[in-house]
């Protein structure tokens, strides 16, 4: 699906997710998935849902018994997200190349176990009982975006900019059974405010993962 706003399009594309598939399948680390140490058979909640690139690597990690439940805010981008999880196994994007075939036809098995759901994660968190899932994610919208990053500019207008609440982590310490993430720009003042701890990496990387074991 492709929706068209002010001259802005908003489409389904598994972007950076492609690749870093590969480079999993190839053996080698992910830092999303070295900060959320996802087991098969997790439940997976990524709270703010965005383009689902991360929620489609944990879907690949979690494997066929577990499940990944993405929240978004912004009807918009949650139409336009389980549209094209659903149809992923339609469109090839390109894929050429034997190992990213591999890794495309490993994303199309984990899209099927991603599901889509509008809501305020601070709602629906508050209404979740304990231990409700194994491991919380939040990705917030970055406040400012770097000029290279043009391609996700669209999604700036239809997502939502509020910072993360206090009460909402506390609430998600509640419902994980094992830890909540928190991926936010590199020496951001973010992960002091809410409590998380930052795990070392990634020293040429514009963002970090913070941690709060439950």
């Amino acid at each position: 699906m492709e929706l068209l706003f002010n001259q802005e399009r908003i489409t389904f594309h598994p972007s950076m997710a492609l690749i870093r598939a590969m480079n999993i399948l190839g053996g080698s680390s992910d830092r999303f998935l070295a900060a959320a140490q996802l087991g098969l058979g997790d439940f997976f909640l990524d709270a703010t849902l965005g383009l689902a690139s991360d929620s489609l690597i944990a879907a690949l990690a979690v494997g066929d018994h577990g499940r990944v439940l993405g929240l978004e805010k912004s009807p918009i981008l949650a139409v336009v997200m389980q549209d094209g999880l659903k149809h992923f196994g339609e469109h090839s994007f390109n894929v050429k190349t034997e190992p990213k075939k591999q890794a495309w036809l490993s994303l199309v098995q984990a899209a099927r176990r991603i599901e889509v759901q509008w809501a305020d994660h601070g709602e629906f968190l508050s209404h979740c009982p304990s231990e409700s899932f194994d491991v919380i994610y939040f990705d917030p919208m970055f406040r400012k975006t770097f000029h290279e990053s043009a391609s996700i500019q669209p999604l700036h207008q239809w997502s939502e900019h509020s910072p993360l609440d206090l009460q909402t982590v506390r609430e998600a310490c509640r419902v994980a059974r094992k830890r909540v993430v928190l991926k936010e720009r590199k020496d951001s003042a973010e992960f002091k405010r809410l409590g998380f701890d930052v795990l070392p990496g990634g020293r040429y990387s514009s963002v970090d993962y913070g941690v709060i074991l439950v």
